[in-house]
């Protein structure tokens, strides 16, 4: 009988190509949100299924860090000639965007195994808008926790973005009803309510933010603010969480290691406050290191909470 995952990931994988702000270029790499939080849960010690769609051009060797954690990709679809490309451009360390070369089809119901559908939590986190709303509506059904990224639905990944079109938001709010939490990096935030308008959008902080996707359906927010922390929000309150001392060297990954730190502890105590804080130093190690997804980059469970008891006696 199939392991039935404690959380399953639904999203693109992708190869890709990362050009630094001074001008390095590392390729061919796997990349995407799905990978790295995937492979970041797993290190912690959480059983993951992945849920993803590739092309027959996907080099096998890009598929080791999963095969490294003990992610389950029974939920790996091989369709069509191409998986998803693309070039991550970094402008500076809190500011990118994506080109894409080729895009791997769309993630349907139909296409997350049965025992992917018993996990404990899903985690919806799409590069460009390749898993359709219905996914998370149906999987909402279950009753059990959905978390979705948003930066696959306008944000910092995505290919087109709604800068704050009301016909093109009204198509965003099945998926915030449906989620249990959303998460959004400011970066996102600004390209999906932002307005078109440069000038305006600098007025817009990410308490703003916050309030619009409340008012459009969403019952809980994080919104990733960089080297700032996080900012949590709901219909009660807003709270900011600091960041931690980092010594960042590579951004890359940051957000999605946030969220999978997030979602392991969320599953251990159900504390959404631990919970935030527990992800907040996941992605800090993390950006300690370099080499995209790999399994060494990735911290164990232990390695965190020992971070966290240093921090806490030196604060």
């Amino acid at each position: 009988m199939p392991k039935v995952p404690q959380v399953t990931v639904i999203g693109h994988i992708i190869i890709e190509t990362i050009i630094f702000p001074n001008g390095n270029v590392v390729t061919p790499v796997l990349g995407s949100p799905a990978a790295y939080s995937s492979v970041a849960l797993a290190k912690l010690g959480t059983q993951v299924g992945l849920c993803t769609k590739v092309g027959k051009d996907m080099p096998q060797e890009l598929l080791k860090p999963f095969i490294d954690t003990s992610v389950n990709i029974d939920g790996l679809i091989v369709e069509g000639d191409h998986s998803t490309t693309n070039k991550l451009i970094y402008q500076h360390l809190e500011s990118k965007r994506v080109e894409y070369i080729h895009k791997a089809p769309d993630i349907t119901v139909k296409d997350i195994p049965e025992h992917f559908r018993e996990a404990q939590l899903f985690y919806i986190c799409p590069m460009d808008f390749e898993v359709p709303s219905e996914v998370i509506e149906e999987l909402a059904k279950t009753g059990k926790p959905v978390f979705v990224d948003l930066g696959g639905y306008g944000g910092a990944t995505s290919s087109q973005h709604q800068l704050g079109d009301e016909v093109l938001l009204e198509q965003l709010k099945p998926i915030l009803r449906s989620a249990t939490l959303v998460k959004a990096s400011l970066e996102d935030s600004q390209l999906i309510l932002g307005s078109s308008n440069t000038k305006n959008s600098m007025f817009l902080d990410e308490a703003i933010f916050a309030k619009k996707f409340l008012d459009m359906g969403a019952e809980k927010v994080i919104i990733t603010l960089g080297s700032r922390g996080v900012l949590y929000s709901d219909s009660y309150n807003n709270k900011y969480y600091p960041s931690f001392p980092c010594n960042a060297f590579d951004t890359t990954g940051a957000g999605d290691t946030f969220c999978a730190g997030t979602i392991h502890e969320y599953l251990k105590t159900q504390n959404l406050e631990k919970a935030i804080l527990f992800g907040e130093a996941v992605a800090c190690l993390v950006i300690r290191k370099t080499g995209g997804v790999k399994a060494e980059r990735m911290p164990t469970e232990a390695e965190v909470r020992k971070f966290l008891q240093v921090i806490t006696q030196n604060t």
